[in-house]
């Protein structure tokens, strides 16, 4: 085999493994009948949840269903894989919800990384753990209750030169960083009027 053929395809395998490092995801809307049967019915027994709506989110590692509803004026999430096993819960907070110490490490970190930022969405997310328990855990999340396992993502539009992009940053209680990713851009499948 000729050398610029040898290096041609090292080149072309290794912009492939680097790319492949990323997690992309996509989020859409689905029918109740597609989204899985949930082994706790009793998380869609109260009476004060109000526009429940049911997501697929697939990515490079598999597929989670999502349940987005309302309650009490709160906009909560429930993670679950496909066989209807709880994974996550959590709801959308604002600013003044952090805790004072957190709310300022997380905008030094971003003030460090980024020229200018914008925060998008803040959430408190409730990661499951088994030894608590689904109710447990479901309890937790309904009465917002400040953990020390507790994690804030948020959804962040950077600027770094003249770039823009959006990422999405994972923080525990204390405000250090735990995950980046780059996020997608919105999806506009849709027909715009």
């Amino acid at each position: 085999m000729p050398l610029f053929f040898k290096v041609m395809m090292m080149l072309f395998l290794g912009t492939l493994i680097c790319n492949g490092q990323e997690k992309y995801e996509r989020e859409f809307r689905i029918k109740k009948s597609q989204f899985p049967e949930l082994k706790s019915d009793s998380i869609l027994a109260d009476g004060n949840i109000k526009r429940k709506r049911y997501y697929k989110e697939v990515d490079s590692l598999g597929a989670t269903y999502i349940l987005k509803f309302k309650k009490n004026r709160l906009y909560y999430h429930l993670t679950f894989n496909d066989s209807g096993e709880l994974l996550n819960s959590g709801f959308r907070i604002n600013e003044i919800d952090f805790p004072d110490e957190t709310i300022h490490e997380i905008k030094r970190y971003l003030s460090g990384t980024f020229e200018k930022f914008k925060i998008r969405r803040m959430y408190q997310q409730y990661a499951f753990d088994k030894k608590v328990g689904e109710k447990s855990q479901l309890k937790n999340t309904f009465q917002n209750l400040l953990l020390p396992d507790n994690l804030y993502r948020l959804s962040v539009k950077g600027r770094k030169g003249k770039t823009r992009t959006d990422y999405d940053f994972w923080f525990n209680a204390e405000g250090h960083l735990i995950k980046k990713r780059t996020a997608l851009p919105m999806n506009h499948d849709r027909i715009l009027y």
